[in-house]
């Protein structure tokens, strides 16, 4: 990491410039990607498709046939 006031490079774990005592910016730390949440192996998106596809038949039945 460079110094913001000198430009020197100091390594990453010093807090202050080695040359003219200055503090150093924290570095951030590397963002982890997020992983799809997963329940019985498979994506949350994928369990609600097979739910749709069980509750389609049943409104379908409900709601637009005709009853006698």
């Amino acid at each position: 990491m460079d110094c913001p006031k000198c430009g020197t490079w100091n390594p990453d774990d010093k807090e202050v410039c080695w040359r003219c005592q200055t503090p150093l910016p924290k570095p951030e730390p590397p963002r982890r990607k997020r992983q799809p949440q997963l329940f019985l192996g498979l994506p949350l998106w994928a369990w609600m498709v097979v739910l749709l596809l069980f509750l389609a038949p049943t409104f379908a039945q409900c709601f637009f046939l005709p009853t006698g």
